[in-house]
């Protein structure tokens, strides 16, 4: 059994996803985290495009290594005060990388075991339609409109929320 490009290209970018995002976890600055998340949106993209789900990959680009982490390194930027340190130095080098390693591992299996026992269906078993813009666009506002709704009301808040912390720690002169 030879290994084809298809192949090679999804260990490549699966290797790489996960790089990033455990970068995202370990990294402290959060302007360099910040890059780490676009760089794993980056990989998962390139998995989309291996997967045929070519409308899913631009989304990813589009939506969330576009706006939405513009918007994140925008509040980060904002927020950002190193004057002071959020943690005990001490205690977060000797506790955060074993901490922040322990809660990805844990996380990566109560995946495994979720997708494990899912029983995932069969690309057979999918409509024809499936994956196409007409598709994603009639099950986003037939039965997610409301969810997005929310998202961006806490988006909203979180920026608004940002920004009035932001006044408050800066000196009146």
């Amino acid at each position: 059994m030879g290994f084809t490009p298809e192949a090679l290209l999804f260990a490549v970018f699966s290797v790489s996803s996960v790089i990033a995002a455990l970068g995202v976890v370990v990294i402290r600055d959060p302007v360099k985290a910040a890059l780490s998340l676009i760089a794993c949106f980056f990989s998962i993209s390139c998995l989309f495009v291996l997967q045929s789900a070519e409308l899913l990959a631009v989304l990813e680009i589009l939506v969330y290594a576009g706006a939405i982490m513009v918007l994140f390194v925008f509040v980060i930027m904002l927020v950002e005060n190193r004057d002071e340190a959020i943690v005990n130095p001490a205690l977060g080098q000797r506790l955060g990388v074993p901490l922040k390693l322990a809660a990805v591992a844990l996380v990566a299996f109560a995946l495994l075991n979720g997708v494990r026992r899912a029983g995932l269906s069969t690309p057979e078993d999918l409509p024809t339609d499936f994956g196409s813009v007409s598709s994603v666009g009639h099950e986003f506002f037939d039965n997610f409109l409301f969810h997005f709704e929310v998202t961006s009301v806490l988006l909203l808040v979180g920026i608004v929320g940002a920004v009035v912390i932001s006044k408050r720690r800066k000196p009146q002169t």
